[in-house]
């Protein structure tokens, strides 16, 4: 039992590291994707980016027209970032399928579950430091890390508890 146990959790953070590695080029893609589409379509939507004349902008006169066309693309490739960031995780579950789907939420769920089984609530040493929700597991390692720390608080809690006056 203890095997599949820690088979189960490695495979749950492997899973979720994957799918948070895999998004993170996602966003990157999309960026790209959204300067390089704007850029190349620039000209046809906004022929006056391409013009040689100084523009004139609420007020403001003399402002080179490339500047305004390198700041709209970088604007169009943060938007696709959110666009993408909002959209990736249901779209990356459902390329990957319904049963990778159903063990991921599976897995997330037991991982969450050995999480709150574990959690200390009543420590008194709670700080900015601290790992609560167990957002820095990585392996297996981090997990039993984890697991150490919120059993030492939990004693060093019910100590305090003996150790106060009645």
């Amino acid at each position: 039992a203890v095997v599949s146990t820690q088979s189960a959790i490695t495979a749950g953070i492997k899973l979720k590291n994957r799918i948070k590695t895999s998004r993170y080029f996602a966003l990157l893609g999309g960026y790209v994707f959204g300067c390089f589409t704007f850029a190349s379509n620039s000209m046809w939507f906004f022929p006056w980016l391409m013009s040689d004349s100084p523009l004139t902008i609420m007020g403001m006169e003399g402002i080179d027209p490339m500047i305004i066309g390198t700041c709209m693309t970088f604007a169009s490739g943060i938007t696709c970032v959110i666009i993408t960031a909002f959209g990736y995780r249901n779209f990356h579950l459902r390329v990957m399928g319904s049963e990778t789907k159903a063990n991921f939420h599976q897995r997330e769920d037991d991982f969450q579950r050995r999480l709150n089984l574990y959690r200390c609530t009543d420590s008194v040493e709670v700080g900015f430091s601290d790992d609560y929700y167990g957002d820095k597991i990585k392996d297996l390692t981090d997990y039993r890390y984890w697991v150490r720390v919120q059993q030492i608080k939990l004693e060093n809690s019910q100590r305090a508890k003996e150790m106060a006056p009645k």
